[in-house]
């Protein structure tokens, strides 16, 4: 995966002055950011680096403006300089996350991640109610249940009930679930849970399956 697949790198297209923000406020997160301030390797270009670019920016800047132009030859080179350190500093904080599977390292540290593109669906989801099965275990307290898949479907809608349901307001979200089987755990022994089912697609939901109850043991 590149860099520019996880953070939005648009730091060329910036105005210099926002540029110099950016800089800046980069500078600071990583200086406090409990892990590239302490682990980062020395080599890595960071806030001390970063500092350093805004306040050559910032000169180039208001040399280019005494002149009533808009950009200087050194200011490019000023600007360049500092987007090849952004540049190693992004991919190694990618790379450094990816080796320990530690996604810490990605995240305040002035970089704007990319949004994940949604994924669409071209199949409608199921007309018809889905089959939820309940049963205890397979530890103390615990429910596993299941269901058939919706191949519409993106996901599914969980919601849970203690005691016998009394309309829909008495159920309360669970949560999103991707796969067609989860154990909910921390439930009451000896009471009865009623949980409900249904698949939600691309902007539309299905219906809700029929509530299927248990006692917990």
């Amino acid at each position: 995966m590149s860099v520019f697949d996880k953070f939005v790198m648009n730091h060329a297209e910036m105005d210099p002055q926002d540029f110099i923000h950016w800089l800046d406020d980069a500078a600071t997160l990583q200086a406090a950011h409990p892990k590239i301030s302490t682990q980062k390797d020395v080599w890595v270009p960071g806030t001390s680096e970063y500092r350093a670019h805004k306040e050559a920016i910032a000169r180039e800047l208001e040399k280019a403006a005494a002149l009533n132009v808009a950009m200087t030859k050194e200011l490019e080179a000023a600007i360049a300089a500092a987007l090849e350190d952004v540049h190693t500093n992004a991919n190694y904080l990618m790379l450094r996350a990816k080796h320990e599977k530690d996604d810490s390292w990605l995240h305040n540290s002035g970089y704007q991640h990319k949004e994940k593109p949604k994924r669409m669906f071209d199949r409608a989801v199921a007309a018809v109610a889905l089959m939820l099965r309940a049963k205890n275990g397979p530890n103390i307290g615990e429910v596993t249940l299941s269901w058939d898949k919706d191949f519409g479907a993106g996901s599914y809608q969980l919601q849970i009930c203690k005691g016998h349901p009394n309309g829909d307001e008495s159920f309360y979200d669970y949560g999103f679930l991707k796969k067609v089987r989860t154990v909910v755990g921390n439930l009451e022994r000896a009471s009865w849970y009623y949980f409900r089912i249904r698949s939600i697609g691309n902007n539309e939901v299905g219906p809700w399956s029929e509530p299927v109850g248990i006692i917990v043991t």
